[in-house]
């Protein structure tokens, strides 16, 4: 009840600001009234979020701008969140992904959130890459639920020297495609030839995050550098595959990391497609097993900035989404998140299962976005939905 009735609060400071700024003409009311003094109060989101709708995408960020950005009022801040996002895309349309983990465990890397490393004793068994057959099942499981990507990940370093797994993942990749849904991939560090193949069997997206700052990196992954991300990401920018790029917070970073991470993506020579948002799910046997969990606040403010300084990106509401509650996830989307995974699992931790997340489909009013490859009236929503974007100046 209580995370209900918050929501409920800002949805009307929101929509009552929304309204106040439409309908004030200044020569109505003296300057000292309190009204116009909070109209003429321009927050850095205010402002950044203002440019963004008119500039629309931009690759020449400073650091103290996204700064400026995080640390406003988080209502404010969740304010310009909405509203560039109402600009940018149709506030009601949700992505839907499903991920699955189809190699699973025994990962000689030592990333200190992940259970799947063969350094830490999580009681989880390493697994051979899941056969065609059982991945098939599974994409067809996740399109019957509403998902239309469909992510498989492998607890690899790198897909060099296997090539025999490589070559069914390319199999793989193409009979999803000829399901009809997009598909995406996270197997690691990539090289040039291979994201080139991947494109050619029709990879919708590559993920690899790059999870937090390069300062805080090395505190968190010491077996792969921050540069040796960058070149993947590289890599499958040039092939022609779309960019799925985010981070994780509650690794015990400041948020000063936060900011240095979205002014790595948002400063990357192509926004990535997807930004993925991942709240820490601390998992016994890894070295972060005692971290704090993520408070909704932060993760908010995770959102809005990244939709602020990335309009165009899918913000996708990650791991440890299943921590938070339905009133506390529609704050999320009303920042600026507009996709999600959905399904029981989130490779090796727990997700919100398919039917919880119709639910709550239902209950906010949310509909599914089609796949990029049959949307075609997105951009026809762009311009009709340029008056939902207010301007903050009046």
């Amino acid at each position: 009840k209580t995370s209900a009735l918050i929501v409920l609060y800002i949805y009307i400071y929101i929509y009552s600001k929304m309204i106040l700024i439409r309908s004030i003409r200044p020569n109505r009311w003296p300057s000292s009234s309190p009204l116009l003094m909070h109209l003429h109060y321009s927050s850095a989101a205010a402002a950044q979020a203002e440019r963004t709708i008119r500039e629309g995408p931009r690759n020449d960020w400073t650091r103290d701008d996204i700064k400026s950005v995080y640390d406003s009022p988080v209502l404010d801040l969740l304010f310009h969140g909405a509203q560039v996002h109402r600009h940018a895309h149709n506030f009601r349309e949700v992505q839907q992904c499903t991920l699955l983990s189809f190699k699973t465990g025994g990962c000689s890397e030592d990333c200190s959130y992940c259970p799947q490393s063969s350094r830490y004793d999580t009681g989880l068994k390493a697994q051979k890459l899941m056969n065609k057959e059982s991945v098939l099942q599974a994409a067809q499981k996740a399109k019957e639920a509403g998902s239309t990507r469909f992510c498989m990940g492998a607890a690899w370093r790198e897909t060099v020297g296997r090539k025999t797994n490589f070559n069914q993942i390319l199999e793989y990749v193409k009979e999803i495609r000829d399901m009809g849904m997009e598909v995406c991939c996270t197997l690691g560090m990539l090289e040039k030839q291979q994201a080139l193949e991947l494109k050619k069997v029709g990879l919708t997206a590559y993920n690899h995050n790059l999870d937090t700052s390069r300062e805080y990196y090395p505190r968190i992954i010491t077996t792969r550098t921050y540069d040796e991300r960058l070149e993947t990401l590289k890599h499958v920018r040039e092939a022609g595959i779309n960019v799925c790029s985010g981070g994780i917070i509650g690794l015990g970073e400041a948020e000063e990391d936060r900011v240095g991470l979205l002014h790595t993506l948002a400063t990357l020579p192509t926004h990535p497609e997807s930004v993925p948002i991942n709240a820490l799910l601390a998992v016994k046997g890894t070295p972060l097993q005692d971290q704090k969990p993520v408070e909704i606040w932060e993760m908010i403010r995770m959102i809005a900035t990244a939709r602020i300084v990335m309009p165009k990106a899918m913000v996708r509401l990650s791991a440890g989404r299943v921590r938070f509650s339905m009133p506390e996830q529609a704050l999320c989307f009303l920042a600026g998140a507009n996709s999600i995974f959905t399904g029981e699992k989130l490779l090796t931790t727990p997700n919100n299962d398919f039917d919880t997340d119709k639910l709550m489909f239902k209950v906010l009013g949310l509909v599914p976005k089609a796949p990029s490859f049959s949307d075609d009236g997105a951009k026809e929503f762009e311009g009709e939905n340029f008056e939902e974007a207010v301007s903050s100046s009046g």
